[in-house]
């Protein structure tokens, strides 16, 4: 009796000091740290406290802008500067009708006067000239042409028309005497008037003109 008492009290000590003995080595292990791998689906670990973080760049453009400005300067006040000039793309001024010096008062009978100014108001093609005459007071001239032509009335009138309004001077009907049919011209204070005659060897015209010079 005596021995089996021994015995179960030796037992018992032996499970005591195999139970603290695993107590003692549990409590003496660090614990694992938590896995961060990003395999399972985790989010990464934030950045320690304190850790710079980048700066953002006032001057940088945003997506999408193409915007360079300066730091200070506005993009908006950029996009309301006026665009640059176009070219040029008026036409160039007609060219003036008549110059100074004016040539001084004369006529002629079967010629064209001396200081006529022909450039304005030519003859029309095949013209006998009849007479002409020139008078100049000031800066205004007053020049005038009578002449028959093979040419009918109406290819006269079409003849000034196109070389006038080539001048820059326009054109317009104005009442003419039985038979016969008128323009008027004008650029600005300057006038031409043109009448034309059917005849029977062709027509018959006289064109009239006042002119201001200019130097």
């Amino acid at each position: 009796m005596r021995r089996r008492l021994v015995a179960v009290i030796t037992v018992a000590a032996v499970a005591l000091v195999t139970a603290g003995a695993l107590v003692i080595q549990q409590s003496s292990t660090p614990p694992e740290p938590a896995a961060t791998s990003e395999a399972g689906g985790g989010a990464p670990a934030s950045s320690a406290p304190g850790a710079d973080s980048p700066t953002p760049d006032p001057t940088a453009a945003l997506p999408g802008s193409s915007s360079t400005a300066p730091p200070g300067e506005s993009t908006e006040a950029r996009a309301s500067e006026p665009d640059a000039p176009a070219a040029p793309g008026a036409a160039a001024p007609a060219p003036a009708l008549v110059t100074l010096p004016l040539p001084d008062t004369s006529s002629a009978v079967g010629s064209v006067v001396a200081g006529f100014p022909d450039r304005v108001l030519p003859a029309a093609p095949q013209s006998s000239i009849a007479s002409s005459s020139v008078a100049a007071e000031g800066s205004r001239l007053q020049a005038a042409l009578a002449a028959t032509t093979p040419l009918t009335a109406q290819e006269v009138l079409s003849f000034y028309s196109t070389t006038l309004t080539e001048l820059g001077l326009v054109g317009a009907p104005v009442p003419a005497p039985d038979g016969s049919s008128a323009l008027v011209f004008t650029r600005g204070v300057n006038t031409v008037t043109l009448t034309a005659t059917p005849i029977a060897e062709g027509s018959e015209y006289t064109v009239f003109g006042i002119f201001s010079a200019e130097s």
